[in-house]
């Protein structure tokens, strides 16, 4: 398979504390600005080629059940992935593309192993805004709607609750698109403790699923 592997050394980009926490590009290496002080939110918009996009959806409107979370290196990706998704004429596709992503995201924290989840939902996971408790996440909705987001540093209670009580569209909302490569800075990134990225799942209709990839940081002892 072909490498991924980013650069994790970025040239600095100037940024004030008020301005946005999020930048925007449609290469993978707009994913090593995670590491700028005043970025908390990196998005790669990339598009799918269509073996992918059209695994993604079978998987999504097919298999409601799946929820498939491991801790894998990607050595042993393939052989995991292809001993628990579904066949497909497409399914290498998928996996192929699973593993670029996955390798973009080892070589940026230069890690061994990644704890990955992938599964199908059918509800809003996380409906709430909040901030996650690890040092940064990848999210990205291979089928259905995206996640959501606020580009800020802190809103106030009062407005995250109004924010929490409107299912419809606010302005001060962000959305994700099917296929962006997102990474959120968690409240457990060094210098930027209890301030991570705020964010939830976005609402969903009744018979509305989504395909969600979400991929976590694991040091070895």
């Amino acid at each position: 398979m072909a490498t991924a592997c980013v650069n994790n050394k970025p040239s600095s980009i100037q940024s004030g504390p008020d301005s946005s926490i999020s930048i925007t590009g449609h290469a993978p290496e707009i994913l090593t600005h995670i590491y700028d002080t005043h970025i908390k939110l990196c998005i790669y918009r990339r598009t799918m080629n269509a073996e992918v996009h059209d695994y993604a959806n079978f998987l999504k409107n097919t298999f409601h059940t799946l929820q498939l979370t491991q801790t894998a290196s990607l050595h042993n990706l393939n052989d995991l992935l292809c001993a628990s998704l579904p066949q497909h004429q497409y399914r290498q596709s998928f996996i192929n593309d699973m593993y670029t992503v996955m390798e973009m995201f080892a070589c940026l924290f230069e890690l061994n192993q990644i704890g990955f989840r992938l599964c199908v939902l059918n509800k809003s996971m996380c409906p709430r805004f909040h901030t996650d408790k690890v040092p940064c996440r990848l999210i990205t909705s291979y089928a259905g709607k995206g996640t959501e987001w606020l580009d800020c540093n802190a809103y106030s209670s009062n407005f995250l609750e109004m924010l929490n009580q409107k299912s419809g569209h606010s302005d001060s909302v962000q959305r994700l698109n099917s296929g962006d490569i997102a990474l959120f800075k968690g409240d457990k990134w060094e210098g930027h403790d209890n301030s991570g990225v705020i964010h939830r799942s976005p609402d969903l209709n009744v018979d509305e699923t989504r395909l969600l990839l979400s991929l976590d940081i694991i040091h070895q002892k």
